[in-house]
């Protein structure tokens, strides 16, 4: 269990009333709001501790690392990472304790999503990665799957086929595609050691879900629809 606080430093009121006051603006998921970049931020504390990244600087990463979000169908989605650095840039270089570390933390950001496929360049861009691909995992991770879904009008499953045994995967039309084609990954993408050890509880957690889920749908789903004769 996690027992330091990450908001100690003394720029962390300004930043997370600055935080707060953005999100509050925008339309955002459940699985992309305050809360989520606050967990992030203990996680990346934490695994910076373990592994011997500069914490200031991961935490920070973590807390921005969202700064600007785009749901997960619009187009430029892939670019959130980029975008949300350069922002970032901009904020930190604002703020005293946290200007000399402006670039570093943006280079962090940069390279932290998933679908940007980028690889860290620093040992704090890594331990960025694997606390936002953390919280993708777990219980906390199924929730916000599941969320993220909803928020994009996706259904949970395809009602006739759940697990795409005859049909392409499509993770933007069906929230539980989305284990396949990319939750089930993140445990063996883990960048750092600490990450690793973290990601195995969770992914099981995943699994053991699946097992669970395949049990229950068992003999309820709907038949496929009949074929016609011509």
């Amino acid at each position: 269990m996690m027992t330091e606080n990450a908001f100690t430093y003394a720029w962390a009121s300004l930043l997370l009333n600055r935080l707060q006051a953005r999100f509050a603006l925008e339309a955002r998921d459940g699985a992309h709001d305050l809360g989520h970049a606050v967990r992030v931020a203990h996680s990346a504390q934490r695994l910076a501790r373990e592994t011997g990244a500069d914490a200031e600087g991961c935490v920070v990463a973590a807390l921005l690392h969202d700064l600007v979000y785009l749901p997960k169908n619009h187009p430029d989605s892939p670019r959130t990472g980029a975008l949300g650095a350069e922002l970032a840039l901009a904020w930190c270089r604002k703020i005293p304790e946290l200007a000399e570390k402006a670039e570093a933390i943006a280079a962090a950001i940069a390279t932290h999503s998933y679908s940007g496929r980028a690889k860290p360049t620093s040992l704090e861009g890594a331990v960025l990665q694997d606390a936002d691909r953390l919280e993708a995992i777990g219980a906390i991770g199924l929730a916000r799957c599941f969320a993220t879904g909803g928020a994009m009008g996706a259904a949970l499953w395809h009602s006739e086929d759940p697990w795409g045994e005859h049909r392409p995967l499509d993770d933007k039309q069906f929230s539980l595609d989305h284990f396949e084609l990319k939750l089930l990954k993140l445990a063996a993408l883990m960048n750092t050691e600490a990450g690793r050890a973290q990601a195995a509880s969770r992914h099981l957690v995943l699994t053991s879900f699946l097992a669970a889920l395949r049990e229950e749908l068992t003999g309820h789903l709907l038949p496929p629809p009949p074929t016609l004769m011509g």
